[in-house]
């Protein structure tokens, strides 16, 4: 008698036994303390290189910041510039998510420009490392750097194309020309802060008048004056 286990043709058939299961899945309870500790190490790292540069952000330093153990970094990151790679965007978009939730509902050219930049350098102000985590990031975490610039530029376009759809002041601009005027803007704001906001590793907010200044410029251009 054949044996059951073989086809006619001469193949073999599945095991008809259960495979042994594998590892079990975590828990809820456990998937929720894995995010919790990622989390708490990415936002460490900010800390830390806001501190120290990314140069100086050794694992040590970091999982010392986020008071986890120093094998719990493994568990969640390949090596150090596994977690570069992934710092700025994830603080950057955290940060570009409450700029966008400050101008959702904005029309005007200018409420866009008064809001956005007052909720940017807001944040920054309680959030400073970002601004020392986005600055090296171009020598340390170039992919990372360069896919924060085209989110901020994506998001940027996106605020004024609505403005100019909802018979803003951009009407007579194309899309194309809406990325120039994002490209300036971003340049300007970013001037703005290195300039008259940076105190040491701290960020104050801009001057009223500051801000006026760069609002009429950008609404009225030089000449009016």
């Amino acid at each position: 008698m054949a044996d059951a286990s073989l086809r006619h043709d001469g193949e073999t058939s599945p095991d008809p036994s259960p495979r042994r299961a594998g590892r079990r899945p975590p828990s809820p309870r456990q998937v929720a303390k894995n995010a919790e500790t990622r989390r708490r190490i990415v936002e460490a790292a900010g800390i830390v290189v806001g501190r120290h540069g990314y140069a100086g952000a050794s694992i040590a330093r970091i999982t010392a910041e986020a008071g986890v153990a120093h094998g719990a970094f493994y568990l969640h990151f390949a090596n150090q510039q596994a977690l570069f790679d992934v710092l700025l965007p994830e603080l950057g978009g955290a940060m570009l998510d409450s700029l966008t939730a400050a101008i959702r509902d904005s029309r005007s050219l200018e409420d866009i420009e008064r809001r956005g930049l007052q909720a940017n350098f807001a944040y920054l102000a309680d959030h400073p490392e970002i601004y020392r985590v986005m600055n090296e990031a171009e020598l340390y975490a170039p992919t990372a750097f360069h896919q924060h610039l085209k989110e901020i530029q994506t998001r940027y376009v996106r605020s004024l194309r609505r403005s100019r759809d909802h018979g803003g002041d951009l009407h007579g601009f194309a899309d194309a020309e809406l990325e120039t005027v994002a490209a300036l803007l971003t340049g300007a704001r970013s001037y703005l802060l290195m300039m008259f906001c940076r105190d040491g590793n701290a960020i104050r907010p801009l001057e009223p008048e500051k801000l006026q200044t760069y609002l009429d410029v950008f609404l009225n251009g030089l000449r009016r004056r």
